[in-house]
């Protein structure tokens, strides 16, 4: 059944109108009629079946059932992921994948390398993209929950952030790196982060800087990897080792 992420305020019982974006996704992109049937949900661990009542040329009005709860709480995300910001609908496209395997935050990155530089009110529209990209992938791929989306930040900034974080792990192709796979603790951690730099690589200040908050530096077998392509790589191997997928 065809699902619509909404406020949480909007999952109560009765009528409701939709408008915007989502009136065109719902009646221009998936061609909803009257007396059709969809699953809205907050994105919290909350949902309710609701019907296609009627239908107007720029809005429509949909009947509401009882809110359930299918899932916990929002804890803790297991699985965050500093990912230095990405040039062109790669980033886009290494959003949607994280959010496919399970990823419960993603803190972007502005790192040396970075060939993408934002700052001010561009740095916060784009953040806006990347919320409207993750929102978009956990429509299709029936998460119960939006992972969360940081402010853009800065090294320093992003080690702060995940300080309690008991398992982190950098990705880096340099000399001292260790297999990914010796880096794996035995039993399942409760939380685990990553850090996947920029097209040209982290360098190696930042290595030493992430090491010295904690980070392991591992490697990713002996293939460079693009940026793109390690962020998944990586989040997929880290969801399987605690049991996400």
């Amino acid at each position: 059944m065809l699902r619509l992420l909404v406020a949480p305020a909007e999952l109560s019982p009765g009528e409701r109108a939709v408008r915007g974006d989502d009136y065109h996704y719902l009646f221009h992109v998936r061609r909803m009629r009257p007396g059709d049937r969809l699953v809205l949900f907050d994105g919290e661990g909350c949902e309710a079946e609701a019907e296609v009542k009627t239908i107007g040329s720029r809005s429509a009005t949909l009947e509401v059932g009882a809110r359930v709860a299918v899932a916990p709480a929002r804890t803790a995300p297991r699985i965050t992921v500093i990912l230095s910001l990405i040039k062109g609908e790669r980033m886009d496209s290494c959003l949607t994948k994280l959010v496919e395997l399970g990823v419960g935050r993603i803190v972007p990155l502005q790192a040396e390398r970075s060939v993408v530089r934002l700052d001010g009110e561009r740095a916060e529209k784009r953040r806006e993209r990347f919320r409207g990209q993750v929102r978009a992938a956990v429509q299709q791929c029936r998460a119960m929950q939006v992972p969360v989306v940081d402010p853009i930040c800065h090294l320093a900034q992003a080690l702060a952030r995940t300080a309690q974080v008991p398992h982190k792990l950098v990705f880096w192709e340099g000399a001292k790196a260790v297999p990914l796979r010796s880096a794996l603790p035995e039993r399942p951690p409760a939380e685990v982060a990553m850090l996947v730099g920029p097209e040209g690589g982290l360098s190696a200040d930042e290595v030493e800087e992430a090491t010295a908050a904690g980070f392991t530096a591992v490697g990713l077998g002996p293939r460079i990897l693009r940026a793109d392509t390690a962020a998944v790589a990586g989040a997929a191997i880290l969801a399987y080792a605690i049991g996400e997928i």
